[in-house]
């Protein structure tokens, strides 16, 4: 029987993003959920790291039957799944293009100049994706056609810091990370960084948003560890 799958989308996206990949899924009769993540549903509010551990944790609790899961982070969703993949339900953790750090690990080192630079910064705190800069940025690999529709999906981010003690899942649960190695946002020499902190490696020679314009290649590692022994 095929383990469920939680997908939980990076900054300034929402659970849209995986539209490509899940019918992938469906297909082969995987059980999964994508929640939206209160820091940009509830981004106004300041919501944070904790309450979007909560959603996923709450997700990982409804999932029927036993297995256990299989828990992928894109971008700052690796942040996330770092805290709430130690949940018990909790299998197997996917980082794809995503932060695997350390407690309190600063994260600047890992981003690039152009992303920093594509960002608005808003007076509650928060920021914004420049439409005009984001497709070079987290995008670039993209049809306009396709850069067009994420971008009109794409919503504030909260920055609030992180509160309370950091867990750390990939401490004591087995990890797969992926390098996309034509990210623009997240540059690969960084991510293989933080990939050495994995149990395993794999590379994409794709941008920071393969689930997008290549779900086959994420609907297929997603199924392997699924159904795998």
């Amino acid at each position: 029987m095929s383990k469920p799958v939680v997908l939980v989308h990076g900054a300034w996206h929402g659970s849209w993003c995986w539209e490509r990949v899940t019918p992938y899924l469906d297909a082969a009769n995987i059980e999964w959920v994508a929640p939206d993540l209160p820091s940009v549903t509830d981004a106004a509010s300041g919501a944070n790291q904790a309450e979007d551990d909560q959603v996923v944790r709450a997700a990982l609790d409804l999932l029927p039957g036993d297995k256990e899961a299989i828990l992928l982070g894109h971008s700052r969703g690796g942040m996330v799944i770092t805290e709430a993949g130690t949940h018990p339900r909790v299998g197997h953790l996917v980082y794809l293009a995503a932060f695997l750090g350390l407690a309190q690990e600063d994260t600047t080192p890992y981003r690039s100049d152009e992303l920093n630079n594509s960002l608005q910064i808003h007076d509650d705190g928060t920021t914004t994706v420049i439409e005009d800069l984001g497709h070079a940025v987290f995008y670039n690999e993209h049809s306009a056609e396709d850069f067009s529709w994420a971008a009109q999906q794409l919503r504030a981010q909260s920055h609030k810091p992180f509160e309370g003690e950091s867990q750390l899942a990939w401490r004591s649960k087995p990890s797969t990370y992926v390098v996309c190695a034509r990210d623009n946002a997240l540059p690969p020499a960084g991510q293989r960084t933080m990939a050495a902190r994995a149990t395993t490696t794999i590379e994409w020679e794709t941008d920071h948003s393969p689930f997008v314009y290549r779900p086959e290649l994420v609907a297929t590692l997603l199924i392997g560890l699924s159904v795998g022994n």
